[in-house]
């Protein structure tokens, strides 16, 4: 061995990296509360416990562990005073001290399988939901944005520093992470000075003993040495671990471009609904809260995007349970959200995500549809112009009066797992192929994967072989004398051969085909898209009308 390798080797078994690298614990954005791991002849483990303040002094005076992995559940204890008689008493936590677990290890007698699980009330103050897939914990953010907070395997834990300082500070406790390093080396341990074969260190919050010896019978062979202590990490402050009601961060608001000056130069104002304007006198040079501010459509996909948090309506756009922004969406080049809507309703970082799709608005009604004019301005009830709004509103209208009618729907509703698939079309937002590709999946799988081929088979009485979907909706309509039938099975076929001929298959000479009959070779998709959700509305409104007139 070179001497290079044995210096290395040398300062492994000393484990001075680890010792050093102590200090940091609870400084950097995660810590490890429970790990263990073995690599050769070497091992490492790390474990946690929750101790009161109080009681912080006792526990650094000695380098042991407070809490034994698997230890800390509920029970009794049993304790014999001078009278006797023995005193059973319920713990939620068998252990000493005023000492809490926030890592369980559980153990089921090898019958089931053992789970790591972190403290319920830590789970709860933070209304982490559990990824169970991931192994995860997330909080919702107010914004709606997801942060993990804690990560959990078999074999780990590790936890946001910030989650476990804020959750400390409403309970008046220091976190104690404990280790445990154990490295077997070919070592001298005799070319070791005494003094560094025997080690105790203690500091404020780090407190270790290290010991260096040559093997014994139990292990390899050979020598061994051992770090064992802990490490104290402090609570925040009360006043400032940033829960109510102690979170008084002031409140940040963007400015958005709402005009032009007389030099063409683009005028931007805070969002910050306190300093505009309003109809009763309030901030009199200021601009309304009512003011306009536009933006690129393409500001909506990052919402259609993600259907499981988000729901873009008409006029309104919904995260959850947790905020909705009035919005006009009826226009088919442009966003746009009153300026003191985004200051009251978005935070901060949703503020600047919209404002990077901010552009200069016309100014007067050219910013708004009549649609929202309408609504927002003149109280009238207005129905929506946008092809996608009219679309899933008549999808929805054909859908419930036809099976109100009949007692079967011709257009299935989606499954509980693609219930996501209407939520997520729309016309699209950019000129992009593959938007425009995944909303023609969309929409074909909406009218054509979802006829209801069952009841329409019932109602023909009879069943001809390999005969697909649309084929059967031909004769069905064709059967009740539907005028429109010629047109509206062209209109299918076409979104099925479009489907086929590229967006779920690779292109070749078929894709090209159906672009020319799609007319792409000189339109943009978002025109080719708008077509066909204006036939998809045209069929639904005629199928309403000729079987539904009445109801």
């Amino acid at each position: 061995m070179s001497s290079a390798a044995r210096a290395t080797t040398l300062r492994q078994f000393l484990q001075l990296d680890r010792r050093e690298g102590l200090s940091r614990i609870g400084t950097e954005p995660w810590i490890t509360v429970y790990s263990y791991g073995t690599s050769g002849v070497s091992r490492r483990g790390f474990f946690c416990a929750l101790i009161p303040s109080e009681r912080l002094e006792a526990a650094m005076s000695r380098a042991s562990w407070d809490l034994s992995i698997g230890d800390g559940e509920p029970g009794f204890t049993e304790s014999y005073p001078s009278s006797g008689e023995p005193v059973t008493r319920y713990h939620r936590f068998v252990t000493d001290h005023g000492i809490e677990p926030l890592v369980f290890k559980r153990h089921f007698h090898g019958i089931k399988p053992e789970t790591i699980e972190l403290l319920e009330e830590f789970r709860h103050f933070h209304h982490l939901y559990h990824d169970q897939h991931n192994g995860r914990y997330i909080r919702i953010l107010d914004s709606g944005e997801e942060e993990i907070v804690a990560e959990v395997t078999v074999n780990s834990v590790r936890i946001r520093t910030r989650a476990i300082r804020q959750f400390l500070a409403v309970k008046n406790m220091h976190l104690l992470v404990f280790f445990d390093d154990v490295v077997e080396a070919d070592v001298n341990v005799e070319d070791i000075p005494p003094a560094e074969r025997v080690v105790d260190d203690a500091t404020a919050s780090v407190r270790f003993s290290f010991h260096a010896a040559n093997g014994s019978a139990t292990t390899s062979g050979l020598p061994i040495s051992r770090l064992l202590g802990k490490v104290a990490v402090p609570p925040l402050p009360l006043e400032q671990c940033g829960i109510w009601p102690y979170d008084e961060t002031k409140r940040e608001y963007a400015d958005f471009v709402i005009g032009l000056d007389e030099h063409g130069n683009p005028v931007r104002h805070t969002c910050d609904p306190e300093q505009l304007a309003n109809y009763f006198g309030r901030n009199p040079d200021a601009p309304n809260f009512l003011t306009p501010v536009v933006f690129r459509r393409e500001v909506l996909k990052k919402y259609y995007e993600h259907p499981e948090k988000y729901e873009v309506e008409d006029g309104y756009l919904r995260c959850g349970s947790l905020w909705g922004l009035r919005m006009d969406n009826d226009a088919p080049d442009r966003v746009t959200v009153f300026l003191g809507d985004l200051g009251e309703t978005l935070e901060y970082e949703e503020q600047l995500y919209w404002r990077s799709f901010n552009k200069t608005p016309e100014g007067g009604r050219g910013d708004l549809s009549e649609t929202n004019i309408r609504r927002s301005f003149l109280g009238e009830f207005a129905e929506p112009t946008s092809p996608e709004l009219i679309f899933k509103r008549e999808l929805t209208e054909l859908a419930e009066a036809w099976e109100k009618r009949f007692g079967w729907p011709l257009i299935r509703p989606m499954s509980a797992d693609d219930a996501h698939v209407l939520k997520k079309l729309h016309a699209p937002t950019t000129s992009s192929v593959a938007e425009f590709e995944d909303q023609l999946l969309l929409l074909t799988k909406v009218l054509v994967d979802s006829l209801n081929d069952t009841k329409i088979v019932e109602t023909l009485g009879s069943k001809i072989p390999d005969e697909k979907s649309i084929g059967k909706l031909e004769r069905f309509l064709t059967g009740e004398g539907y005028p429109d039938t010629r047109r509206d099975i062209e209109f299918l076929r076409l979104l099925q051969e479009a489907r086929s001929g590229g967006a779920a298959h690779r292109k070749g000479d078929g894709y090209k085909k159906i672009a020319r009959k799609l007319g792409l070779e000189s339109r943009s998709t978002q025109e080719v898209f708008t077509e066909l959700l204006q036939n998809a509305i045209a069929m639904l409104h005629g199928l309403k009308g000729f079987f539904l007139s009445d109801t």
